[in-house]
């Protein structure tokens, strides 16, 4: 897997990322998620959705949400709850799965996850194998979809955004974004995308031969494998179709269009 690491230096109240190898990350100030009288009413972890982004992880989200099996930790979440620093400090400590710097154990897995009953797209599915380890008894979900179609969503989503920051309205994503692009495929999409791709669904892949409850599931499967394999009814409603990116990807294909227009 394509961990570059990360050290983050402090400069003038900015954080200033700059890749290593072979180094540990500098520790990063953690925080207080829950206390111990919340965490009793918390719920159990259930189901974990641990394919990439752009394989149906949103929709598969609000489908376990309708079945009861709620909240949800999806991507939208880290910034609601401010968990980007402790999402950069797991990258630096639990990633690659093949030689972790520091693996976390299921406490500091449960300050970020214990008030959910299920996790899906990143930076959770950055973790298949710590995470399944971390919960043992939970279902595991494979969103996936053929490499050169999600490549193509990929690059007008996130890899377009992360090349195309303004820099006069800094995210307060962008941190743990440089975080998961160095992880992942070493910064580098065109290079990198497809190893990254193909290991993280052998990785994923391998925890059915570790005798795991596991579904693969693709986008457009619908309601009926998804409710099998949980033991559930099947709802009377359409399955979701949701996708926080529909307005970016607009305004990218108009861009593409004046750009053709204007040649």
């Amino acid at each position: 897997m394509f961990l570059f690491g990360l050290i983050i230096i402090k400069t003038d109240n900015k954080r200033v990322f700059t890749r290593f190898k072979n180094t540990r990350a500098v520790e990063i100030q953690s925080r207080t998620i829950i206390s111990s009288s919340q965490a009793t009413a918390m719920p159990e972890m259930k189901v974990l959705v641990l394919g990439l982004p752009r394989t149906g992880t949103q929709s598969l989200a609000d489908a376990l949400a309708h079945l009861s099996i709620s909240p949800v930790y999806h991507m939208r979440e880290v910034s609601k709850n401010a968990h980007q620093d402790l999402w950069i400090s797991a990258i630096a400590d639990n990633l690659p799965a093949s030689a972790p710097a520091d693996p976390w154990p299921r406490d500091r897995w449960d300050a970020l996850l214990s008030a959910f009953a299920a996790v899906s797209d990143f930076p959770a599915s950055l973790f298949p194998t710590a995470l399944a380890a971390a919960y043992p008894d939970c279902a595991i979900i494979h969103t996936t979809r053929d490499f050169e179609s999600w490549e193509a969503s990929m690059r007008d989503t996130l890899i377009h955004a992360h090349h195309h920051r303004d820099p006069d309205r800094r995210s307060p994503m962008e941190g743990l974004a440089n975080a998961y692009h160095v992880a992942c495929w070493g910064d580098d999409f065109d290079k990198n995308g497809r190893a990254y791709f193909e290991e993280h669904h052998d990785e994923v892949r391998r925890l059915k031969k570790h005798g795991k409850r596991f579904l693969e599931f693709r986008p457009g499967d619908g309601w009926k494998p998804l409710c099998e394999f949980l033991g559930v009814e099947v709802p009377d409603i359409p399955f979701p179709r949701s996708d926080d990116w529909v307005e970016y990807k607009k305004q990218i294909k108009r861009e593409r269009q004046e750009r053709a227009e204007g040649q």
